[in-house]
């Protein structure tokens, strides 16, 4: 983390509204967006160097069921330049990249613009796929899968990364 920015001073609203969303069994893809417009976009240096626990968010999006299928387990953003994007637990329980649904690539973190606002946001090597992400707090980011085929009736897929510790 950098000496100030936005993932030193986490909203306690913006905690409180994450667990009670991740509390339901189907959640509002409204109230996730505005929980979206409520934080601080992150940035590469508060993503870099570190694996994330990733938990998807049912809003009915089919990437939910995806995910889960494939034992996603999150992301290693080993540096901005070499992103696993997808780790999933193997059948011995080792957490492992799996480049089989990334079309044979990994990523890379670079800032681009989501609803209005730079965020940082890793793009897909082979894939027209963009992750963007907030800071809900220091180890807990708000993510969305934005890019040519994700959107599935007017809806993104809305993820969790949690700071692997």
């Amino acid at each position: 983390m950098s000496a100030a920015g936005p993932a030193d001073a986490p909203s306690p609203a913006a905690v409180t509204e994450l667990e009670a969303l991740r509390a339901l069994d189907t959640v509002p893809s409204e109230r996730v967006s505005a929980l979206w417009d409520s934080l601080e976009p992150a940035r590469v240096d508060d993503i870099a160097g570190t694996r994330w626990r990733g938990t998807g968010l049912d809003t009915g999006h089919p990437m939910f069921g995806m995910l889960g299928q494939m034992r996603w387990w999150g992301k290693d953003f080993t540096n901005p330049r070499k992103v696993d994007p997808i780790l999933v637990t193997d059948d011995s329980g080792a957490v492992v990249p799996d480049t089989s649904a990334t079309g044979g690539g990994g990523a890379s973190l670079w800032e681009v613009s989501f609803r209005g606002r730079p965020c940082a946001s890793m793009v897909y090597d082979r894939l027209p796929v963009i992750d963007h992400f907030a800071v809900v707090d220091p180890d807990t980011l708000l993510a969305v899968m934005n890019g040519r085929g994700t959107v599935q009736e007017g809806e993104h897929f809305w993820f969790v990364l949690e700071r692997e510790r």
